[in-house]
């Protein structure tokens, strides 16, 4: 049969068989029994242009599945099927279809462009799975389609399963972002961000030319210039298209803590400037300082010549920090150092990390002025008003619900007090009947605190008030009716808001605004570090675009994620139709229930009271139809569990173009749950700012500067640049060695706030495994860990995961679990608090102090489960039975972080008892011979007696099924250990040191998942037990066994072989079975004459180390090449020449020769090498010849 007949032949054959092992799935059943589905999808927003790829940067994976358990198909004849790639509709949502109905779905190329979807887009399945390619790209946007989104597709080329779908998602060019606009524009942003100024266009070029390159420099412009057009400009530009640019201009957002001073010297008379140069404050006597609106005409018009002059000399604006403005007398440069001084520098505020520690002159300087968190008010809004007195209370009502849906605290105040409210805003409602009769004081308050006061004259002018005064002479005092006049007539001059004949809606909407102003205004100091991640987040948020957007704030506990929310919200809130604030959402869900606060969400943006009707009975296309026709702004915070939302969460889907939704939680599961399109982690505040926010006061009065920065760091250490640490160490009343210790020690420490929020959301697995941690694990290896807690019966795999993203732990790159230290010391404060006088009733005891009262006044109780104690400081005697009421004791450490004589605990009378529920047995300088008779070791997971007293274990055979790990290296007086048959998970033996050892029970070589077998030092030891059947052995040393003569069989998947110092005479051939090998160390092997050459065929030998066999005297010839063999020591051996096959060595990087006196020749084609070579002590003049032969080699020692 000729070769194409027969390539056709088998080509028949296995169509047959695929179309027979197919047939029952498309003919027998209506619904094929395998489909295909999307494991992972592309992320809500992508860009022409870009490979598509998963949100996490993985490839987009789809897997063949069975239809009716979801389980993966790997049977080979259709594991490799092709997939085609196609680009569906983004409506195309249905939970059944078919392949007509998926056809007529897929996107054509529109005339006259190219392919809307490019690449490969061909996917092969593979065991059940296949990843789209790299290079697969859309061509074109998403904005022609209805829904503005598209999905992909996958099917079969030869049909017969059923095809997926992904997620939709909305595609948009890749240049949109590069000619975005700013909605509220940044100081920092290009000018051409603002309206009606094209990129690259006239307008910007003039703009340039006239040295205005940033929205900043175009408000300073116009602040110098009075809103005149630039020369450059004129006449190119109408007077209307100018007013709309200034105008968008002025919607950006100052930085409130750039300002500058100019000090007339002329004059005497100093200026404040914000960033944009408008007069802030002004001192005329280098005294008093007042606001531009306190001035008299007379100031006023001195104030213009001020200004013209300071406009005329900005160069000698000095930048500072405007809440600590002081005024100063213009004067020498010396005043002026002094000024900067006192003042401080905005410059010194945005200092980086790595400058911290180089220069912490820099940082410690202006430590005097710099802001610090202030704790909020209770209140942001208090309205004063007399109840029943002609004010309609639906205005009332009205009002604050207003205030309430933008994120403002309101309290209705209608009793008559003296006081004056603590608040950031305060409103009164005046009437012709009413005013609050502590007038007086509210005025003076103003005047010194910094409060806005807006009074609304409700159904009355200002006017009205002063002719009206009849009506208020009660309040009147017999010796002050002139100040009242006065005040009357003060309070109707300032700014307000008068209710006659206006809206008032239209007149809610401008008291909310103007509250926003204020507050807004005032936030900056709790602001501090973190403003750069307020614009971060606000760029993410893309407020311009019309997409329904949302982002997910993740941090630690305290980090600042709700106070970035609500500066976010107050910022951006007034572009929204509606707006819902749900602060501790977590806690609501706890106190009210879900169905309680899902009313409450769903009624604040439909904007109708809870009374008035119940959201559960709304039909759910007439809540569409009501939330697709609102641009509406949600933030939830502290959203810790997926539940919290769970019952709302898919009427998010209904907002209108332009909706934001922002979530903050600490669990980063959530935001995944949730869908969340972009997750920001917030960012710890760098050194420089930590430092600024701790409060000298308290220490600086005692306290040596030198001692202070030490101080200072440590704590900004501890705390990791949490803010709400930072409050808390600031304003903490310790002395200054007890702090330090306890930031040093990481001892339990209350932390307001952290406390109670650290725990929030864990399951009991998470709860039990960040307290183990917290209190005995942290910084270590996280496998031994796991090993440990997996034996306690926890899932500790799933509780790491949880706990990383609860943001309460981290896996470090050298794989330790690593607690941030205040974590660390909030979970030992939460377990200190479960009995604060009585150590013995709490479960985990890590402080040597706790735990020696426990000992020596026998107080322990069942509910301690963990004891870690240092002894290196502690001695003492125990009574024989001071576990015994530890029933429940499941790890024990007693350990010496540094050795010192005499130290420990000792028992006298000898241990009678030991906890069976002990997993971990780790007693560093066991004092006695043996463990207690009665332990039962049968939870034992590792133990560990280093360096101990014991000259064997116990009597009899015990159960040990879940011992892992078993060390009595050191043990000098151990002379034999238990039968192991009854330890078949034994993975790690270390006997290391014991030097009375004897034997090793042939029970060993049945332990099948032994790793680790450390017999080094075992000096008495003549012969091991085989371990040829030990098909886990990784790692076998044997080095210091000085009287085993014989090789020993070992097992083939040895990687590590140690054996220097005994007496073997040679190594055998069989060494070639141990085709895993990649380390065999022979040192001080005196007797060795003799290696094979077998040893070439060890493919993975990397390390040979034979320095010390003096008995040494040739090196193998090899018969192939050996390329993995890296590092070669033949240092103090008996070698006299090296073989012409040392060629064959082609990745050798060391070759050792210390001390080798009788080598005499190398061979000529060692040149072909290219190593480091070390030569000490070898006689250079015989060597003479090959010095300038190996002149090219990497290294060469000679000495």
């Amino acid at each position: 049969m000729e070769p194409v007949e027969m390539e056709k032949f088998f080509r028949r054959i296995i169509r047959r068989e695929i179309e027979e092992l197919v047939q029952p799935v498309t003919t027998s059943t209506k619904t094929p029994l395998l489909k295909l589905r999307f494991i992972n999808s592309p992320p809500r927003n992508i860009f022409t242009g870009s490979r598509i790829e998963a949100e996490d940067g993985s490839p987009v994976t789809i897997e063949l599945v069975e239809t009716a358990t979801n389980t993966r198909v790997t049977l080979d004849s259709l594991s490799f099927s092709r997939l085609e790639i196609v680009p569906l509709n983004g409506d195309f949502a249905r939970e059944s279809w078919t392949s007509d109905e998926f056809n007529r779905n897929i996107l054509r190329s529109r005339e006259g462009k190219r392919p809307l979807l490019v690449g490969d887009l061909t996917v092969t399945l593979k065991d059940g799975v296949g990843v789209i390619g790299g290079d697969v790209t859309f061509t074109h946007n998403s904005s022609w389609m209805r829904s503005r989104k598209f999905r992909l597709g996958a099917k079969a080329t030869e049909g017969g399963v059923v095809e997926a779908i992904s997620e939709a998602f909305t595609c948009r060019d890749q240049r949109g972002e590069s000619y975005r606009k700013h909605n509220l524009p940044y100081p920092g942003s290009e000018v051409w961000r603002l309206e009606y100024i094209a990129k690259d266009g006239l307008t910007e070029s003039c703009l340039c030319q006239a040295g205005i390159h940033t929205v900043k420099d175009l408000r300073r412009h116009l602040t110098i210039n009075s809103n005149a057009l630039p020369r450059d400009l004129e006449g190119r530009i109408s007077k209307k298209r100018w007013n709309s640019i200034v105008s968008h201009s002025t919607l950006c957002v100052l930085d409130e803590s750039e300002y500058y001073v100019y000090n007339s010297k002329a004059h005497g008379a100093s200026l404040l400037f914000n960033s944009v140069y408008e007069v802030m404050k002004v001192s005329f006597d280098g005294i008093t300082v007042l606001n531009t609106t306190e001035l008299t005409s007379t100031q006023e018009a001195l104030l213009d010549n001020l200004k013209r002059e300071a406009y005329e000399n900005t160069n000698s604006f000095v930048a500072v920090n405007g809440a600590d403005f002081v005024s100063f007398p213009p004067g020498s440069s010396k005043n002026l150092q002094d000024a900067e001084q006192t003042i401080g520098f905005q410059g010194s505020q945005s200092m980086f990390v790595d400058r911290a520690f180089s220069d912490t002159s820099d940082v410690f300087g202006p430590l005097r002025t710099c802001a610090r968190f202030s704790a909020s008010e209770d209140y942001d809004v208090v309205i004063r008003y007399r109840r029943g007195d002609q004010i309609n209370d639906d205005f009332i009502s009205h009002l604050r619900a207003a205030l309430c849906r933008r994120g403002i605290s309101v309290f209705n105040e209608f009793d008559e007090v003296d006081a004056v409210p603590k608040c950031r805003v305060f409103i009164i409602l005046l009437t012709s009947t009413y005013v609050p009769s502590n007038l007086l004081n509210i005025l003076e308050h103003q005047q010194t605190e910094y409060q806005a006061v807006y009074p609304i004259f409700y159904r009355l002018s200002p006017y009205d008030l002063i002719s009206n005064s009849k009506n208020y002479e009660r309040y009147f005092l017999q010796n002050e009716p002139e100040r009242w006049q006065a005040a009357l007539k003060e309070i109707s001059q300032m700014p307000g808001y008068t209710l006659t004949d206006r809206s008032e809606s239209e007149l809610i909407d401008e008291i909310v605004r103007d509250a926003l102003k204020v507050l807004c205004s005032g936030d900056k100091v709790n602001m501090i570090g973190m403003d750069i991640q307020v614009e971060e987040i606000l760029s993410l948020l893309c407020i311009e675009s019309l997409d329904v957007r949302s982002i997910g704030i993740w941090g630690t506990v305290g980090i600042g994620k709700t106070t970035i929310a609500e500066e976010i919200f107050r910022r951006i809130s007034v572009q929204y139709e509606t707006c819902v604030f749900l602060k501790d959402l977590h806690k609501e869900v706890e106190v009210k229930g879900h169905d309680a606060v899902r009313e409450d969400f769903l009624s604040r943006v439909l904007e109708v009271e809870p009374h008035v009707i119940r959201i559960s009975d709304i039909k759910t296309s007439f809540l569409r139809s009501r939330l697709q026709r609102k641009r509406i702004l949600v933030i939830l915070d502290d959203v810790n569990d997926y539940r919290d939302v769970g019952t709302f969460l898919g009427k998010l889907n209904y907002f209108g173009p332009g909706s934001r939704i922002i979530m903050t939680s600490r669990n980063r599961r959530v935001f995944v749950l949730c869908k969340i399109d972009h997750v920001y982690e917030v960012k710890p505040l760098d050194i420089p700012t930590s430092v600024r926010l701790l409060d000298r006061g308290t220490f600086q009065i005692v306290l040596s500067p030198e001692v202070y920065k030490t101080l200072s760091l440590e704590l900004v250490k501890f705390s990791n640049g949490n803010p709400q640490v930072l409050q808390f160490l600031s304003s903490v009343d310790r002395e200054r060695n007890r702090l330090s210790q306890e930031v040093k020690t990481t001892s339990p420490i209350y932390i307001p706030g952290i406390f109670e929020r650290s725990c929030c959301g864990l399951d009991d697995n998470e709860r039990s495994i960040f307290l183990d941690i917290a209190c005995f694990f942290n910084r270590m290896d996280k496998d031994n860990v796991a090993m440990l807690l997996d034996g306690c019966g926890f899932s500790t795999h799933v509780g790491f995961r949880g706990l990383v993203d609860k943001s309460l732990l981290t896996i470090s790159q050298h794989n330790f679990v690593d607690m941030l230290s205040f974590i660390q010391a909030t979970g030992r404060e939460i377990v200190r608090q479960e009995s604060a006088d009585r150590p013995g009733d709490r479960s985990r005891l890590w402080n040597a102090e706790d735990i020696r009262d426990v000992f020596i006044n026998d107080t322990g109780t069942t509910a301690i489960e963990g004891i870690f104690l240092d002894m290196s400081k502690q001695t003492f005697d125990a009574n024989p039975n001071v576990f015994e009421k530890m029933c429940n004791l499941r790890l024990l450490k007693l350990y010496c972080s540094k050795v010192e004589e005499k130290h420990g605990v000792y028992f006298p009378q000898g241990l009678e008892y030991l906890p069976s529920k002990l997993r971990l047995l780790h007693w560093e300088f066991y004092p006695l011979s043996s463990l207690p008779e009665s332990f039962n070791p049968e939870n034992l997971v590792e133990l560990n007696l280093s360096s101990s007293c014991a000259r064997k274990l116990w009597k009899g055979k015990k159960s040990l099924g879940n011992l892992k790990k078993m060390k009595l290296s050191y043990s000098y007086q151990l002379t034999k250990i238990p039968r192991l048959s009854s330890a078949p998970n034994l993975e790690h033996i270390d006997l290391e040191g014991c030097n009375s050892l004897l034997s090793i029970s042939q029970s060993v070589s049945y332990l099948k998942k032994i790793v680790f077998l450390n017999l080094k030092g075992c000096s008495k030891l003549e012969s091991i037990p085989s371990t040829v059947d030990l098909e886990s052995l990784e790692v076998l040393n044997l080095s210091g066994c000085s009287k085993l003569e014989n090789f020993p069989e070992i097992s083939p998947n040895v990687k590590e072989l140690y054996m220097g110092g005994t007496m073997i005479q040679e190594v055998p051939s069989s060494i070639k079975n141990l085709v895993l090998l990649e380390k065999l160390d022979l040192e001080n092997s005196r007797h060795l004459k003799n290696l094979p050459t077998s040893i070439c065929k060890l493919k993975h030998l990397e390390t040979l180390n034979l320095s010390g066999c003096t008995s040494l005297e040739r090196f193998p010839d090899l018969s192939r090449r050996m390329k993995c063999l890296r590092f070669l020591d033949l240092s103090r051996t008996a070698v006299r020449e090296l073989p012409s096959s040392i060629s064959y060595l082609t990745a050798l990087e060391e070759l050792r020769f210390v001390d080798c006196k009788n080598l005499v020749r190398l061979p000529d084609n060692a040149w072909t090498l290219r190593f480091k070579v070390e030569f000490r002590q070898i006689d250079t003049e015989k060597f003479s010849r090959l010095w300038n032969r190996f002149g090219w080699l990497k290294k060469v020692q000679i000495s």
